[in-house]
């Protein structure tokens, strides 16, 4: 078994990825994600630099995922912010929703606001 490396037993299922190549066989419950561990055998599979992917799992590998709707990436403009990327219009004020994209903001309990928005409600006067 390629994930295992226990033999393979005379009789024993087996899943062949025809991606992968003609020498690697899998027993079934090993057929899985390498990110997530899903079960593999019964859904599309993924095959990339030597390891099995889930469809959500193989696309994040490919495209970055906004952090404010977890859809992937296609644009070539986003950005990333808090060690997470966005697109340009996720990013944005947590009080006011003005998108942060591009201009100064502050961090109050770890949440991202405007400038203005810090002034007016999170401020000490």
């Amino acid at each position: 078994c390629y994930h295992c490396k226990l033999k393979m037993k005379e009789g024993d299922p087996a899943v062949y990825a025809e991606r992968a190549g003609y020498d690697k066989l899998w027993h079934p419950a090993c057929f899985i994600c390498c990110t997530c561990g899903e079960l593999l055998v019964d859904i599309i599979y993924f095959w990339k630099n030597g390891n099995l992917y889930c469809g959500r799992h193989y696309c994040d590998s490919e495209r970055p995922r906004c952090a404010g709707c977890d859809e992937l990436i296609f644009s070539n403009e986003y950005t990333l912010a808090e060690g997470q990327n966005w697109h340009l219009k996720h990013f944005c004020c947590f009080d006011c929703d003005c998108v942060l994209a591009g201009i100064t903001y502050l961090t109050v309990n770890e949440k991202p606001v405007c400038k203005s928005c810090y002034m007016k409600n999170h401020a000490v006067v």
